[in-house]
């Protein structure tokens, strides 16, 4: 075995091996439902043993191990354990060069939030010093990271506003997702290809979601009186809920069929409102809707939102807002094009080792922030 980069992902799905660098070993820790059973057989791509782990951080080619990022709490504390194994091992073996760790960071709930105790809700003295002081603990632990790619501005204001000290040795850039077209469905789902009068939802019809928001939205825009139709994609629903004029509910449905969706529907929607102890990150219907060259309708709550202002073919709602989500609707259901869809700045999970492995490898009197 020869690796330049270990990764060890709590979940394996599809973008894990698409973009994984030839020079990469994936261990992952769980395998998503939705995951493609193929993914399995993929070259370098195994689940994780802890017999697995030292053969890989012993093997001489290794250069970075990355992990789950800090504010996935329990997946960092986990981390930690394979962190202190790659020092004790590297340390102890001769002629081993240093490995640097490093992390993809998204989260844009804000971070004394996303660590605050929901079972001391009811004593807000305690719950205020043990949040303090859970949040210097994972400050100190940030000491061990080496470099840093943040995949929205949001995830990088929130970690500099409540981490800034801890991160100043720390190398970092914002390096949000690309959104060129899908590299399963080919060029041609660009913007000039044939589409529906569709608005499609993709995932659980939620309040974080937005659903009951969007559904009242539907019914002011008036788009099933124009023969719009909405279909949401619900990958493990059960429930019937309540649907206005024009509304269907599809479950479970194949990969091979959300990517047909995609293709021809003409919006996809995501209004994502902020629950307490949750916000939208980045959003996968947000990045897969452009991927296909849909039109966009989601609001500001996504952590991409700074990265995408302007962007033909998104359009902002304010957050829970019924009639900014249906003028919203509106618009894009009358747009007839978007402009150059595809030739935007962005970056593949292989553009951000790349820059892991650049950045680990300079001086550290080099480190520019």
């Amino acid at each position: 075995m020869r690796v330049q980069s270990l990764r060890i992902v709590p979940n394996l799905r599809s973008s894990v091996v698409e973009e994984k660098p030839a020079s990469q070993l994936v261990l992952f820790t769980s395998q998503l439902g939705d995951a493609d059973a193929a993914l399995l057989a993929a070259p370098g791509v195994r689940p994780f043993t802890w017999g697995g782990l030292p053969r890989a951080i012993r093997d001489p080619e290794l250069e970075l191990m990355e992990v789950a990022e800090p504010l996935w709490l329990g997946e960092w504390v986990r981390a930690l354990r394979y962190v202190v194994l790659l020092r004790v091992v590297r340390a102890a073996l001769p002629r081993r060069g240093r490995v640097a760790v490093a992390t993809y960071a998204i989260e844009n709930l804000d971070a004394r939030e996303r660590l605050s105790y929901r079972s001391l809700d009811a004593r807000p003295l305690r719950g205020a010093v043990a949040s303090r002081l859970l949040t210097a603990a994972v400050g100190m632990s940030l000491l061990l990271l080496d470099v840093v790619v943040y995949g929205t501005s949001g995830a990088a204001e929130n970690y500099e506003r409540v981490f800034g000290r801890f991160l100043r040795r720390t190398r970092s850039a914002v390096l949000p997702p690309r959104v060129d077209a899908c590299r399963v469905c080919g060029p041609e789902v660009g913007r000039d290809a044939r589409r529906d009068p569709t608005v499609l939802f993709l995932g659980a019809p939620s309040e974080r979601k937005g659903f009951d928001v969007l559904m009242t939205a539907w019914e002011r825009c008036g788009a099933h009186d124009r023969g719009w139709r909405l279909v949401v994609a619900d990958p493990d629903g059960e429930a019937d809920p309540d649907l206005p004029p024009g509304v269907s509910i599809r479950r479970r449905l194949p990969r091979g069929t959300v990517h047909e969706l995609l293709r021809t529907s003409a919006v996809v929607a995501m209004p994502s409102v902020r629950l307490r102890r949750w916000r939208e990150q980045i959003g996968l219907p947000l990045v897969e809707g452009l991927a296909h060259g849909c039109r966009v309708v989601t609001t500001t709550e996504t952590g991409l939102a700074e990265d995408l202002r302007g962007h033909p073919l998104v359009t902002f709602t304010t957050p829970g807002d019924v009639e900014s989500l249906a003028e919203g609707l509106r618009r894009a259901m009358e747009a007839d094009g978007g402009g150059d869809a595809w030739g935007r700045a962005g970056w593949s999970k292989r553009d951000v080792v790349d820059w892991w492995l650049v950045e680990a490898r300079r001086p550290a009197d080099a480190a520019v922030r």
